[in-house]
């Protein structure tokens, strides 16, 4: 019995020794919320999603935000909507007006908080007041951060990556930009 037990541990041993040296599994890469926010914001920047989402023509920023925070994984809500009626798309005002979306997310500091540039990371979202009259007139989505550089995926007018201080720059260069820390 004693040479049968000794047997089964120095199997095991062995056993257990072979799977620690063998290669690692590949695993698939797994894509987050931003990963598709972004992927969604990069298909469509150029295009518009017209049997998805219509177009507001020259002021379908927060449209297009807002597509690209579903794809994050948001959820539509009574304040914060979109809906297609027999061809027609209906949008709540927090879902096109960026005054009226800066003030949603205000009240919902469980989606986001009021940021800094130094704060700001890839798939968060900037907001434009280019007369520094209190309210915004553009929103946009961070497409990328390099060297110092905040750029956006937009919409009215359509980019990619756009600098931010160019955003301002082309509207007079007074303007601010404001920054959401995304919290979902």
């Amino acid at each position: 019995m004693r040479g049968r037990a000794a047997l089964a541990a120095v199997t095991i041993v062995v056993a257990m020794t072979a799977g620690c040296a063998a290669e690692p599994a590949e695993t698939e890469p797994t894509e987050t919320g931003v990963d598709s926010q972004l992927e969604y914001l990069q298909m469509h920047f150029d295009e518009r999603n017209m049997s998805g989402f219509g177009s507001l023509e020259g002021t379908d920023c927060v449209n297009f935000t807002s597509q690209g925070l579903l794809a994050r994984g948001w959820e539509m809500t009574e304040e914060w909507w979109h809906l297609p009626v027999l061809g027609q798309h209906q949008y709540s005002k927090a879902w096109v007006s960026s005054t009226a979306f800066a003030a949603y997310l205000a009240d919902h500091p469980e989606l986001a908080a009021e940021s800094t540039a130094a704060e700001i990371e890839v798939g968060e979202l900037v907001q434009f007041d280019y007369d520094n009259s209190g309210n915004r007139d553009h929103t946009a989505t961070v497409s990328r951060l390099d060297g110092g550089s905040i750029f956006v995926v937009q919409h009215s007018p359509d980019a990619e990556f756009k600098p931010v201080q160019e955003v301002i720059d082309e509207h007079g260069g007074d303007g601010t930009a404001y920054f959401w820390t995304l919290t979902t």
